[in-house]
Parts: structure tokens; sequence; C-alpha cells
């Protein structure tokens, strides 16, 4: 058993978070996304999803940029649940709503915030296959995960 302790999450600062992380997802401009990014993103911070895994805040905004390049420009992601919190982790789940409202993709991240207050380590979870398909390869936007 470890004597380190995790650090403090509010559901608050949780929810703070998410909602800058979701904002940069959906900002095109970049010195306005790279603000939503630095509160919540590190230099150190990880993101992995089923085909990716992104190291850092630069890298983290080149991601973001490339996958709103290759979504309709109304594109957003829209929380579809609570927050979650305990122990410094959170998670939630999200969907990715188009231009007509359809939703494009459903998702869910879970994330370890560090003793900084911002995320140290993101995991996504989207596009998986439909019930009735379950050996079928998982569906994705290009560039989105």
């Amino acid at each position: 058993m470890s004597d380190v302790s995790p650090p403090q999450l509010s559901t608050d600062r949780a929810v703070e978070l998410v909602t800058a992380y979701l904002g940069a997802w959906a900002e095109r401009r970049t010195p306005a996304r790279r603000r939503l990014l630095h509160h919540c993103w590190t230099e150190t911070t990880t993101f992995s999803a089923w085909t990716t895994h992104v190291d850092g805040l630069d890298a983290m905004d080149a991601h973001i940029a490339n996958a709103l390049r290759q979504l309709p420009r109304r594109c957003r992601r829209v929380r579809t649940s609570d927050v979650h919190v305990r122990h410094g982790k959170l998670s939630y789940t999200w969907v990715l709503i188009g231009d007509d409202d359809e939703v494009l993709l459903e998702g869910s991240e879970f994330a370890e915030v560090g003793a900084d207050g911002r995320f140290r380590r993101v995991t996504s979870f989207a596009g998986r296959p439909a019930p009735d398909d379950a050996d079928a390869e998982p569906a994705t936007v290009e560039g989105w995960l």
C-alpha cells in the first residue's frame, strides 16, 4: 500500500477541467484552443485512445486541430453524464454532435488528475461496435480519436 495520497479533487474542479477540455475539442482558433488546454493540460499529460497516443500540450493541440480539420464546421462534443470523481480520478460520457444535431459518435473519458490540479493522463473510449455485431471493427470518425 502506498503512503502517497491522491490529490484532492472536488467535483467543481473536475467539471472545470472537463469543460475546458471539451471546449478545446470545439475550438478551431489555435490561441483560444491552447488557452483552454493550458487550463487542464500539462507538457507531460498523455492522451490515449483506440488508435492514438499523444504526449504533451503541443501534441494534443496538434491532434485536436487535425481532428477538427476533418469534421464539419459545427461539430461539437457534448458531455452526456455527470462527472464522476473519486481518488483524484474522474470519468464522464460524451457525444459528438454533427451539423444537423445528429449523434455521430458516442464515447467516454477516464482521467487522472495530477498534484497541480490538471490532467495527468486521459484515456478515451469511443466508437464501440454495435451490441449485435461484437466482432465488427469499432466505428470511428477519422482523425477524431
